[in-house]
């Protein structure tokens, strides 16, 4: 803030110039007093915050002189404790004046001089760092403990349990030992690992010991594996028992240490074991039965512990293994048991999304949802072959509502938990919503799926404009678009057999007439209903500002296109001469009516739309009509569109001030 007159700064409130004398006004003053008042406050808050830097330095620099002397009180402690400790007791003189009681230099360090404004631009980064904020050093050997501590165990682990198995096969061919020697050597080493594991996780080293623990569950896993198929020591259902223990094992364990790999080991052995005891004869019911109980207990364990991972890899390896099954064994002889078991893995997984949305808090809850497409489609195309050969495609539907069904429960209940799960609760909705579209072509034909999907597009838009969700909002056009081009392309020839590229009748022209009357005012209502919806809902995150004109124009072209085949439709039957100077004619009327409609919305696009197809009639009356229709229907078109086209000219003129309003 200068002078005007000879540029020096305005330093004081004072009605002339200390320099040039130069006399400010009233308006100026005031001014000049709220700049004035304003940096006198700034200059205080800066100070302020100084003071406050130098206290959070001291504060910062006595903590760290104190660890140190913690530190050194403490490593005193713990000789004084070993019994190697000498017995003597160390002596402490007194201090013998006042300056000796004050404490070292080093934890009051001198405050941050004045001249240093942490907040200046001048003060070089280093030195405002220092009067600032602590300095957190992070270590430098991050990646070389990770990799000595974890890598260079498991490998080291990993290696121990194949020199096991090299040993109990070297010793197999040396004739050393026995074969129960062998198992007996095997299961000594798994104990060990056991023990160990133990002994070093009680004396501090708890990833050392856990990982010590998981090779020896992994040596119990290997150990009956080769008493049974290597040296047939045990039997099928003696392995079997001996493997569900050693998985029960590690998931107590895991349990008790809190320690997510060790249940994933479990699961994986438990797993496993089915494929590690095969025979290659077939006993489903006690194999789906173990696989289900297994599912069972891994739901417990994973939303006890809120370990995510478990029930991905629950879920993957529960359809490997039924996969295999199916491949080498599924006959329609066991049709019941293969469909109720498969639906139970089905409810299992659909259910732990649905307990982890109540029982796990925070925003990772919704994770556990990425299952539910996978378990859905999975199970369902499991079902859908097997029923069609079982019974017929009819009895599908039973599966793809039950599925709805088990959604739409889950959305209501969802639906009562509020704001907090709102994702859940649209991610379950459009499930529901797309099983019931697979449902609707399975139990109906023909245009009834066209007339179900319509209502089902504006249903999931609805919700979608309800939660504000774009995915279901893309998910309503997508199947609104599939509904209109199967009406098109598939409704009209096969259900009505009418033909839009030379419409004709093959039969009758009141061939299901009812019903191509519903389902065409259904396809064309709709839009207006989107068109609505999207109007009473703006503005909105889902939607445009262009949609709610989209779905009018999706609507209007709708219409014409109706129109066209159901008037080509019914001169070809009745009046086949007459047919295409109809068409002019409706043409016409159509043109007419968006002219109108344009004049009372003073909406000149209509308009426009209205010019063109008046052009296109004209071109069509002058050079198809005149040379292919007999006199009547040419008199009938060329006087129809000359008295539309006068009355087009009158509403110009009759709403001329209107348009001239509108435009200036």
């Amino acid at each position: 803030m200068k002078c005007p007159i000879c540029k020096s700064d305005v330093k004081h409130l004072s009605k002339t110039c200390n320099i040039c004398g130069c006399v400010y006004t009233e308006d100026v003053l005031k001014r000049i007093a709220h700049v004035l008042e304003i940096k006198k406050e700034l200059n205080g808050a800066f100070e302020r915050l100084n003071n406050i830097q130098g206290v959070l330095g001291r504060l910062n620099a006595r903590v760290g002189g104190l660890e140190e002397l913690l530190n050194d009180d403490l490593v005193t402690l713990t000789r004084m404790a070993s019994p190697k400790a000498q017995t003597k007791p160390a002596t402490v003189t007194p201090p013998s004046s006042e300056e000796e009681r004050e404490p070292p230099p080093e934890l009051y360090p001198e405050p941050p001089p004045k001249d240093h404004d942490i907040s200046s631009p001048k003060l070089p980064p280093k030195e405002r760092l220092k009067w600032s904020l602590p300095d957190f050093k992070k270590p430098e050997m991050d990646f070389e403990l990770k990799f000595g501590q974890k890598w260079l165990l498991t490998i080291g682990i990993v290696t121990i349990v194949f020199g096991v198995a090299y040993f109990l096969k070297y010793s197999f061919d040396r004739g050393w030992v026995g074969p129960a020697g062998r198992v007996a050597l095997s299961y000594l080493w798994a104990i060990s690992f056991l023990v160990g594991g133990e002994l070093f996780r009680r004396k501090g080293l708890e990833i050392f010991g856990l990982y010590v623990i998981g090779g020896g569950i992994a040596v119990l896993y290997f150990s009956t594996f080769a008493a049974f198929s290597i040296y047939h020591l045990f039997d099928q259902v003696v392995a079997f028992g001996i493997m569900v223990l050693i998985t029960a094992f590690a998931t107590v364990s895991a349990l008790r240490y809190d320690s997510k790999w060790l249940a994933v080991l479990g699961l994986i052995g438990g797993f496993l074991t089915p494929l590690l005891l095969s025979t290659g004869t077939d006993n489903q019911i006690a194999l789906m039965t173990y696989m289900t109980a297994l599912n069972l207990a891994l739901l417990m364990v994973a939303l006890y512990k809120k370990w995510d991972l478990l029930n991905y890899l629950g879920f993957v390896l529960t359809y490997i293994l039924f996969t295999a099954w199916v491949v080498q064994h599924y006959s329609v002889s066991k049709f019941w048991p293969t469909i109720l078991f498969l639906n139970a893995f089905y409810a299992i997984y659909s259910m732990i999304p649905f307990a982890y949305q109540f029982l796990k808090s925070g925003p990772g809850r919704l994770r556990a949802f990425y299952i539910i497409s996978p378990n859905s489609f999975i199970a369902f195309g499991f079902s859908y072959p097997m029923i069609k050969e079982y019974a017929s495609v009819e009895w599908v539907s039973v599966i793809s509502i039950l599925y709805a069904a088990v959604f739409v429960a889950m959305a209501a209940q969802l639906l009562k938990q509020g704001k907090e799960s709102e994702k859940a609760f649209i991610v379950v909705i459009a499930k529901a919503a797309l099983f019931l579209i697979i449902t609707i072509p399975i139990l109906f034909s023909r245009h009834w799926i066209t007339i179900f999907w319509c209502a089902q597009s504006v249903t999931l838009f609805w919700l979608a404009l309800r939660f504000d969700s774009k995915a279901l909002t893309y998910s309503s056009y997508a199947l609104f678009a599939l509904a209109i081009y199967k009406f098109l392309s598939y409704d009209y020839q096969y259900a009505f057999s009418l033909y839009i590229d030379s419409p004709y009748v093959t039969t009758k022209y009141t061939n299901l007439i009812v019903e191509r009357y519903i389902t065409s005012a259904l396809v064309v209502g709709i839009s207006y209903v989107f068109c609505h919806l999207a109007k009473k809902a703006m503005p909105h995150r889902a939607i445009t500002d262009r949609t709610p004109v989209v779905f009018a124009v999706i609507g209007g072209v709708m219409l014409f296109i109706v129109l066209n085949i159901e008037t080509s439709a019914f001169f070809q039957s009745y009046l086949p001469q007459g047919k295409f100077a109809a068409i002019s004619v409706l043409w016409s009327a159509f043109a007419a009516a968006l002219l109108i409609r344009g004049f009372v919305r003073n909406n000149k696009a209509m308009r426009h739309v209205a010019f063109g197809l008046f052009l296109v009639t004209l071109l069509k009356v002058f050079l198809f009509d005149m040379s292919r229709f007999s006199t009547p229907y040419r008199i009938i078109s060329f006087i129809i569109l000359g008295l539309v086209l006068v009355a087009a000219s009158y509403l110009y003129h009759n709403y001329k001030d209107r348009i001239i309003k509108k435009e200036s």
